[in-house]
């Protein structure tokens, strides 16, 4: 998978983090994802 791109998300990094290393609120970030 290639993944590229900019998107400026206006929270601090470890809210980011936090965020990224979340399943379900990272399977809410991919298009068409059911299960993760």
């Amino acid at each position: 998978m290639d993944i590229g791109g900019e998107y400026m998300v206006p929270a601090s990094r470890e809210v980011v983090w936090e965020m990224l290393n979340d399943p379900e609120v990272l399977a809410q970030c991919i298009p068409g994802c059911e299960e993760l």
